[in-house]
């Protein structure tokens, strides 16, 4: 059977696209959306970020001066997720500071706080099914391995819930890799994207349990070599592989705006015999028929095209 997109990333901390500015009804009819388009998984992609976060958080405000918390997205989309049926992953924070300077310890002693905070407050609820690391590299750099392995590790022992991380092939040259690795920033080939990361699953193993990589940062026709590597080191490590089949198109001037549906339907194609699932960065922004982009909601209609194609 055809793989569709089954999961998708939730962003209202909005670091690099824009804020959507939707209250409780507009979030209700979103998830209503997602459910009848298939959507069964929901990954909150942080919980925080520099100075926003997503509910009121001791811990973060300990360490941090955050901007005022005006409405509660945790327990909002825990709840929505729990009324439509959906698994929700809960991504910790990102510092934007901290691990980009080397304090990595830094970094993971404010997220194991959260963690436990996070869990206390919300770990009853019946759609919390696993986490999310939202510290994203394209190989070892910035101690990612002992940053992972830290929280992975203890976020397994506090509740024995699956962890998913996704992060990004350096396989293309955008603005993103030159922000994260400066003049080091030059296409890797598939063979030295997997000596990196052969690495890095023997870490990972026994620990984390899903990853997605996105497939936006590697060019369009060498995707599928990209993967299909990926995808025989990450069984021989026991991680199951997904796609982050992303929605958003790196590749024009603007940032970021719906992807092309030829490219979208490509990348979903190739993906096919080496991937457990589909998810996508990100549905209500450029893929939903609510989003404030009117070329999502186009996208959509030749999505459900697409789809009904394929049966």
């Amino acid at each position: 059977m055809y793989k569709k997109i089954t999961g998708t990333f939730l962003d209202e901390i909005t670091y690099d696209i824009a804020s959507s500015n939707w209250g409780e009804k507009a979030w209700a009819k979103e998830f209503t959306t997602m459910k009848e388009a298939g959507i069964d998984t929901v990954i909150i992609i942080r919980a925080g970020l520099g100075e926003k976060i997503i509910f009121n958080s001791e811990t973060i405000s300990k360490y941090k001066k955050i901007l005022p918390v005006y409405q509660d997205l945790a327990s909002l989309f825990l709840k929505l997720a729990s009324e439509n049926k959906m698994k929700l992953f809960f991504g910790l924070y990102d510092s934007n500071y901290f691990w980009y300077r080397n304090d990595w310890k830094t970094e993971v002693k404010i997220n194991v706080e959260f963690a436990d905070e996070i869990w206390e407050k919300f770990g009853e609820n019946e759609s919390f099914a696993g986490w999310y690391l939202p510290h994203e590299t394209a190989d070892t750099s910035m101690r990612i391995i002992d940053i992972n392995t830290t929280l992975a590790k203890h976020l397994k022992e506090k509740t024995k819930l699956p962890i998913l991380i996704s992060p990004y092939f350096l396989g293309k040259v955008d603005p993103y890799s030159f922000f994260a690795y400066g003049e080091r920033a030059t296409p890797r080939s598939a063979d030295e994207h997997i000596r990196q990361w052969e690495e890095i699953f023997e870490n990972f193993k026994d620990l984390v349990n899903y990853c997605a990589f996105q497939d936006g940062t590697v060019n369009l026709f060498d995707l599928e070599e990209f993967v299909k590597a990926t995808s025989e080191i990450s069984k021989k490590n026991k991680i199951e592989l997904w796609s982050n089949v992303e929605t958003f198109d790196r590749d024009v001037p603007i940032k970021f705006p719906p992807i092309d549906y030829r490219k979208l339907f490509h990348k979903m194609d190739v993906v096919q015999p080496y991937v457990n699932k589909l998810i996508t960065f990100e549905f209500s922004h450029f893929l939903s028929p609510n989003s404030i982009w009117p070329s999502a909601r186009n996208l959509f209609e030749r999505y459900k095209e697409f789809l009904l194609a394929k049966k």
